[in-house]
């Protein structure tokens, strides 16, 4: 993702999740995740593109997807309940779920939503279950002097 603005709306839904199922949330940048022990969600920053939507026009389009993993230790998590870490924080991209953070940014638009289940024979003592949710932001082109 490119926008700041994307990223903390992103950032405070799963903060809201993650309080209600009473799992940490962790900004990988200012982290060091080798020391955890117990199940946690990570916003990787998501891959995006950005274009003008129009020739000469000062609005910018930004497509991307945010990504949200679920790292659980293995044998500390059933499925069912891994699913159903999975399922609130993709509520939350969808309807507002109990205490809305704030209302999406205008110009923000949350779509289609992937899921990749971990990979059972994946080696080393970690399941990663990855949620994807595809965005779009418009906004004014920032004008410089």
């Amino acid at each position: 993702m490119l926008s700041d603005t994307v990223w903390n709306d992103a950032y405070a839904r799963a903060t809201a999740v993650c309080g209600h199922l009473g799992v940490d949330i962790i900004d990988p940048l200012l982290q060091d995740l080798s020391k955890r022990t117990d199940p946690y969600w990570k916003i990787p920053m998501g891959i995006a593109s950005s274009d003008r939507l129009g020739m000469g026009e000062t609005e910018n389009e930004e497509d991307g997807q945010i990504i949200l993993v679920l790292m659980v230790p293995k044998g500390a998590m059933s499925t069912p309940d891994a699913l159903e870490h999975c399922g609130a924080m993709s509520a939350a991209f969808r309807a507002p779920v109990g205490d809305t953070p704030q209302p999406w940014p205008s110009g923000l638009f949350y779509g289609r939503q992937d899921f990749v289940p971990p990979d059972l024979d994946e080696p080393g003592n970690w399941y990663a279950l990855t949620l994807m949710v595809s965005y779009k932001y418009q906004s004014a082109l920032v004008q410089t002097p």
